[in-house]
């Protein structure tokens, strides 16, 4: 009886923590504005897999579960962070920035190179080269700005 009760406990915790990765399965692919559809042809999984994951009605394998992540270019704990267990307040406190665009092009990016097309991969290589050469430079202009003098410590002051 006892080894009855505690298996619905734990069954109706494994809802509980389903319900709660689906509901972020959902949430990131409406913000891409993609359809489960597209999701599944994509991540070569079925529609219905999508749709039972995201309503929590079965469980993700490990495997299916870090497929999202990379497709939704996430850390695991994106799908994990807030969910309350008995004997921690939250399984972690890292923070990670949300942006749709950047996941958005991201996506595109490594659409790209899965395409292994020649032409387009060398056209991202340049633009992200060219993008990283501005990034370098505005940050040394920045740090130049900022003159250091050195104490005797060792610590650095602005001037």
């Amino acid at each position: 009886m006892a080894k009855e009760k505690k298996s619905k406990e734990k069954k109706f915790e494994n809802v509980a923590l389903l319900k709660a990765i689906g509901e972020k399965i959902r949430t990131k692919r409406e913000e891409l504005k993609l359809s489960q559809g597209e999701v599944a042809d994509i991540l070569e999984l079925s529609y219905t897999q999508i749709y039972h994951y995201e309503i929590g009605r079965s469980e993700i394998p490990i495997t299916n579960l870090l497929r999202l992540c990379e497709f939704f270019n996430v850390d695991i704990h994106y799908f994990i962070r807030d969910i309350k267990n008995k004997n921690q307040e939250k399984l972690s406190i890292v923070k990670y920035p949300e942006s749709p665009e950047l996941e958005k092009r991201i996506i595109a990016v490594k659409e790209i190179y899965k395409s292994e097309d020649e032409d387009l991969i060398l056209g991202v290589n340049n633009c992200v080269d060219s993008m990283s050469v501005i990034l370098k430079k505005r940050q040394e202009q920045r740090r130049n700005n900022g003159t250091v003098k050195k104490t005797r410590m060792g610590r650095a002051n602005k001037k």
